[in-house]
């Protein structure tokens, strides 16, 4: 259980790590549902090293930080995917083509974010 403890408070922490590698790379794997408002997700990388420190100033935070975070991430990822997906439906009919606007990097940010997500619901059931 420390272990996941450790793991969820320095995936927050290595927020700024996750900023360099899509500011320099164009990896976007933690936050793929705001490419197209860098302002927005500028923030949110704020909000998930908030979400860090609080963990780490407060560790019976923990899970509860981090399932709040990760419901948010993913609301926001299933969104940022059905709402195109409904467009291109509306395309479809009218005899565009169109383009799927699931990327590889929604698909790995769903699935790091659905993992944190999973390992905060599991340490909040072991919290006394």
């Amino acid at each position: 259980m420390q272990n996941q403890k450790k793991l969820l408070l320095w995936f927050y922490l290595a927020t700024p790590l996750f900023l360099l590698l899509d500011s320099l790379l164009g990896w976007n794997i933690r936050i793929a549902s705001l490419d197209n408002y860098p302002g927005w997700k500028m923030l949110y990388y704020l909000f998930c090293l908030c979400i860090g420190l609080l963990m780490w100033k407060w560790q019976i935070l923990e899970p509860v930080l981090g399932m709040v975070e990760g419901g948010v991430n993913m609301l926001l990822l299933t969104l940022s995917v059905l709402l195109p997906y409904y467009e291109a439906i509306d395309a479809l009919s009218s005899g565009e083509s169109v383009q799927t606007p699931l990327d590889s990097f929604s698909i790995i940010n769903y699935l790091v974010s659905g993992l944190f997500l999973l390992i905060s619901i599991r340490l909040r059931g072991h919290i006394n």
